[in-house]
């Protein structure tokens, strides 16, 4: 018995460290076209929820939107919370900001019930070139840029272990 225990104390920290799958993301962005999560398998893929209010939000994806020019392998799918109230002006935001990532316009709630419950915004969820959940980060702020500018150059450079 007292081997069996120093065997699972050895093992899990490996345990602990294993990164879990996400629940299926997909919808339609606003050009009418099926963004899926599993499609992007292979490539490190930035999960942002935003809302057009949302100050730190535009600057998290003015920085995303600048990386996914610089560095082929990311990905990123960019989840607009924004309600009744403010849906009208995603659109209008998008294109002020010249924003090149797929954008779906979460209306009904049903992506950030599953994928972002406490509705937080910004809300990033950083997925490895397997499909997993790596990181995620709630907030953005000067200080947190270079961690999150930092993990996505981690995740880039992890090889993908089931080629």
């Amino acid at each position: 018995m007292r081997a069996v225990s120093i065997i699972f104390f050895i093992l899990l920290p490996t345990l602990a460290m294993a990164r879990p799958e996400p629940p299926a993301l997909e919808g339609r962005d606003l050009k009418g076209q099926q963004v899926s999560l599993a499609a992007l398998k292979g490539s490190v893929v930035v999960v942002s929820f935003w809302a057009t209010w949302c100050v730190p939000c535009k600057k998290e994806l003015k920085i995303l939107n600048k990386l996914l020019k610089e560095k082929q392998a990311l990905r990123a799918i960019a989840i607009s919370v924004d309600g009744p109230e403010t849906a009208a002006d995603v659109r209008a935001t998008v294109k002020r900001y010249r924003w090149t990532m797929p954008i779906i316009h979460d209306k009904d709630g049903s992506i950030s019930s599953v994928h972002n419950p406490r509705s937080s915004v910004p809300y990033i969820i950083f997925i490895d070139r397997e499909g997993k959940v790596a990181y995620t980060q709630a907030g953005f702020s000067q200080a947190e840029q270079k961690k999150f500018i930092k993990r996505i150059n981690k995740l880039l450079s992890e090889e993908l272990t089931n080629k």
